[in-house]
């Protein structure tokens, strides 16, 4: 499913297609072309799954690696993984980066608002720098 979602690409099917014409320009027959095609779609995919599977382990450890325990209470940990994203992404990059469907990231965006009663997308991003900043000890 994730190599269908690679090959939506637009950058992968912009390379594959100016392989092509490049090969055909130099007078290679169909079979030779239709493999380099297919080679520069291998590699495509296969990059950026590694990425997706690479990125998905930095995000994830996000929400877990604080010291406190569910510092993102009331939200589930795909909510809070989310959140953090909000400040530095439009839900399309969120959405990539998760591999999940850009509809489910406005459902998660929406769901975070409703449950913190926030209106903005802004506030969200606010909500997790004050939960995430480190606590200063009680002045003397």
């Amino acid at each position: 499913m994730r190599a269908l979602v690679e090959l939506r690409d637009p950058v992968a099917i912009a390379i594959a297609a100016v392989t092509g014409l490049a090969a055909l320009s130099f007078g290679h027959s169909l079979p030779i072309i239709g493999g380099a095609i297919a080679l520069v779609l291998l590699v495509r995919v296969g990059a950026g799954m590694a990425l997706r599977e690479r990125t998905a382990r930095v995000v994830a450890p996000l929400a877990t690696s604080q010291n406190q325990a569910h510092w993102f209470a009331p939200l589930t940990p795909r909510e809070a993984d989310v959140a953090v994203l909000i400040r530095d992404s439009t839900n399309k990059e969120i959405a990539e980066r998760l591999v999940l469907s850009e509809r489910t990231i406005d459902n998660h965006v929406q769901n975070i608002m409703n449950k913190l009663d926030l209106h903005h997308r802004a506030q969200i991003a606010s909500w997790v720098t004050e939960r995430n900043r480190p606590s200063l000890p009680p002045k003397p």
